[in-house]
């Protein structure tokens, strides 16, 4: 069997029950025994600040690329069946879901260690913008912790 990946960014939620129902039908004949679902979701607060909304935005045609070229790279390390990666984009609240990654093996270390490195990969590499909107003002997010408030002039 090979690797089935499917990478796409949207502005709606999606069903994770039918992506996973989808992927047990798929890899379970091929040997899947493990499913590793990551989802990211806003946070309220960020250094002690309350996050009123997250605004994402995206070079779309770019950044699906890059989102499937990590997928197949990091599917392609270990015996994984099946990658997912979902990214929203728009305004999003607190508790709303930002991103989906789903990673499909036969062993769970192969599922959560792929999850884990394909995660890191996309804060990194992917042009998707995040305009952190907050009590002390507006903060562009570089990675995963790197803040720069926004100047508007």
């Amino acid at each position: 069997m090979s690797l089935i990946v499917e990478t796409y960014i949207t502005t709606k939620d999606v069903s994770l029950d039918e992506i996973v129902g989808e992927l047990k039908n798929k890899t379970s004949k091929f040997g899947g025994g493990a499913i590793v679902c990551f989802i990211g979701y806003v946070k309220e607060f960020v250094d002690g600040r309350e996050v009123y909304e997250l605004e994402y935005s995206a070079y779309e045609p770019y950044a699906t690329h890059k989102l499937e070229e990590i997928a197949r790279e990091e599917g392609a390390k270990n015996n994984v069946l099946a990658v997912k990666i979902i990214h929203r984009v728009g305004r999003l609240k607190p508790g709303e879901s930002t991103i989906y990654i789903i990673v499909a093996s036969r062993s769970r270390r192969e599922a959560f260690e792929t999850a884990s490195r394909i995660l890191e990969r996309v804060k990194h590499e992917v042009p998707i913008f995040k305009l952190e909107k907050r009590s002390d003002g507006e903060y562009w997010v570089i990675g995963d912790k790197r803040r720069v408030k926004r100047i508007r002039g």
